[in-house]
């Protein structure tokens, strides 16, 4: 699944002479704790209702540009990537935008949990390798037989293409938590880890980044 299937057209934007009084009503009216300022169809970034509040309800938005923060998917991007932007950012709703960077719309932490969860694959344990390598180099056969030579079996199988690049991510749901071994293996056939979300994973970040995951599939 990808970012513009996500996409909800019910969730408003913010204009620049909108006071800040009406984007807290906005937020409000909507259960979001950030939204989009948009000028026609361009992108200027995320305002979060915890600055907003810090501010004379009287003001525009165009008093405030420089505080916006600006993330967002393109439209093509895998649904594992909103994960890391929420993560990243601790924001409460994901801007998408086309490939010409036009601002498409939004959607929100919970419509992604409840897309997470409607995959069957999502809902058994295990863990999730993301692997980075040129299309020509991807074969599922030889993927498979490391991750079966490890005792264990692929739930899932991602593919998404890497914006800028000519290189392609390959998302793989594994059904085993520890994932030690497996990454050790991909790392001895010159595989490309981009990252890992397990439980026996030592980094902090990506334990992290892993508790986060495993809170929204288990929802």
């Amino acid at each position: 699944m990808i970012a513009a299937q996500l996409v909800n057209k019910e969730i408003p934007s913010l204009s620049s002479k909108d006071t800040v009084a009406k984007a807290i009503d906005l937020m409000d009216e909507y259960k979001v704790s950030h939204l989009p300022l948009v000028d026609k169809t361009e992108y200027l970034g995320l305002f979060s209702e915890k600055f907003l509040l810090e501010q004379d309800e009287d003001d525009t938005l165009d008093m405030h540009l420089g505080s916006l923060v600006r993330p967002f998917l393109f439209e093509d991007q895998h649904l594992f990537d909103a994960l890391k932007l929420i993560d990243a950012f601790k924001i409460s709703l994901v801007p998408v935008l086309s490939k010409e960077e036009k601002y498409i719309g939004s959607f929100t932490e919970y419509s992604l949990a409840d897309s997470i969860t409607s995959l069957t694959a999502v809902q058994q344990p295990g863990g999730i390798i993301i692997l980075e390598m040129e299309p020509a180099d991807y074969t599922l056969m030889q993927i498979s037989q490391i991750v079966e030579g490890n005792d264990a079996r692929i739930l899932a199988c991602y593919l998404t293409p890497q914006q800028g690049t000519n290189k392609i991510e390959v998302t793989l749901k594994i059904n085993r938590e520890d994932l030690s071994a497996i990454l050790q293996t991909f790392t001895r056939y010159n595989y490309s880890v981009k990252a890992s979300f397990h439980q026996s994973d030592h980094d902090e970040d990506m334990r992290r980044r892993f508790e986060l995951f495993m809170n929204y599939i288990n929802m």
